[in-house]
This record gives C-alpha cells, structure tokens and sequence, in this order.
C-alpha cells in the first residue's frame, strides 16, 4: 500500500466516523421533535383537567432548538439546501462551480466564527450560572451543542468543497 493510498484510507475511515455522527445527530433531532410533539400534547391533554406541565413552553423551545440545530448537518450532508438558482443558471459550469467554491469558502468562515462565539457564549452562561426561567435547568450546554454543530458542518463543508457535486450521505 503506498503512501496516497494508505492517507485516502484514513480520510475515508475519518468521513465515515463523521457520517455516523451526523446520523446520531439525525437521530436526536426526530427524538426532539417527539419531544415536543408529547409535551404539547400531553399539556393540552392535562388542561382538561385543570392541570399542566410546568415548563411545558421551556421544554418545547428547548427541544426546537435542539431539533433545528441537530438536523442541520444531515441536510447539509445529503445537499438538501436550496441553492441560489438564480447566480447557478446565469452561469456556465465554470461559472458554477466558481461559485459553489466561493459561497462554501464563505460558509467555513460562517461557521468557523459561529463555532468559537458558541464556545465563549457557553463559557459565559456556566459562569454566571444561567438557568431556564420556569424549570431552573442550566442552559450553558446549547451553546457548546451549536459549537459541535457548526464544527461537523465546517467539516462537510470542507468535504463538499473537496469533492464537488458528491453528496457526503445519501439520503
């Protein structure tokens, strides 16, 4: 085995160990929208009974969050977005793919900027001890889950840009 074939093996087994962390992160976001699903439910349910879930709108905004921000490298991954149609057909296919290089160089700096401004967003709310309003739960945790987020979408970014017009997952 030669030097370039043993280093695409290992980039290969790497975007495979990446693949499975989006699909877990897939995972989480179908169990979060369940979430939110059971809660609302069960809290108009509960109502008929002069009853409720406390916190029933903390958990379900919680559960949103953690259900768009999980979702985001799957849709990424299998291409889902919507391109910019209009700037793709008025170019060639030079053209497209300077622009596909282009908004992607853009998204890695997005995501990259996003990625440490999590961080030290998340460092701030476990310094200062903030909780949710009604449960009294601490949300330090979102930021650095965004921070993760925005890590796996650097990396299928970076495999897009790497491998045009190849999906990271099928779908």
């Amino acid at each position: 085995m030669n030097a370039h074939t043993h280093s695409a093996a290992r980039s290969e087994g790497f975007f495979n160990l990446v693949r499975a962390v989006i699909l877990f992160f897939a995972f989480v976001s179908g169990a979060a929208i369940f979430v939110m699903i059971g809660v609302t439910v069960l809290d108009i349910f509960l109502r008929f009974f002069r009853s409720g879930i406390t916190g029933a709108y903390d958990i379900v905004c919680l559960a949103g969050a953690v259900a768009v921000a999980c979702a985001l490298p799957y849709v990424t991954a299998v291409k889902g977005h919507i391109a910019i149609e209009f700037f793709y057909q008025k170019a060639g296919r030079t053209g497209r793919r300077i622009l596909d290089s282009l908004f992607r160089l853009m998204l890695l700096t997005l995501f990259a900027f996003l990625a440490y401004r999590n961080i030290g967003y998340g460092l701030y709310l476990l310094s200062t001890g903030q909780v949710m309003l009604t449960l009294r739960v601490p949300i330090f945790w979102l930021p650095f889950l965004l921070s993760l987020i925005f890590a796996l979408l650097l990396i299928v970014t970076f495999y897009h840009l790497i491998h045009p017009g190849k999906g990271m997952i099928k779908p």
